[in-house]
């Protein structure tokens, strides 16, 4: 079933092939080895990151892109949390609790 508000991006062979070839890989890999090859991955991409960045100031051009931290995005869901919950809930957890209620 294919959604018709979604372009559908059309992989070249060489690509596809190896996504199958990753796949097949991966099924053979533990959780470590898939977490290692995870951060691995995010790692390249960040580098990648950087590099197209320095070729852009290299050509004059200034482009800013920023990846939140952790600590950016806790704080986000912690923002996020208190827009939606009701202050007076939140009020009776706390007087019932000595612990703040649990985010996370």
């Amino acid at each position: 079933m294919e959604d018709s508000t979604l372009k559908q991006y059309e992989m070249p062979l060489h690509l596809q092939l190896a996504m199958r070839k990753a796949e097949l890989a991966s099924e053979e890999m533990t959780w470590d080895q898939m977490r290692d090859v995870l951060l691995n991955l995010y790692s390249r991409r960040l580098m990648e990151l950087q590099s197209v960045k320095d070729l852009l100031v290299g050509e004059g051009i200034e482009v800013e892109f920023n990846i939140p931290s952790d600590i950016e995005l806790q704080e986000l869901a912690i923002a996020r949390f208190m827009m939606e919950a009701d202050p007076d809930e939140i009020e009776r957890e706390m007087e019932e609790d000595d612990e703040p209620p649990a985010i996370f």
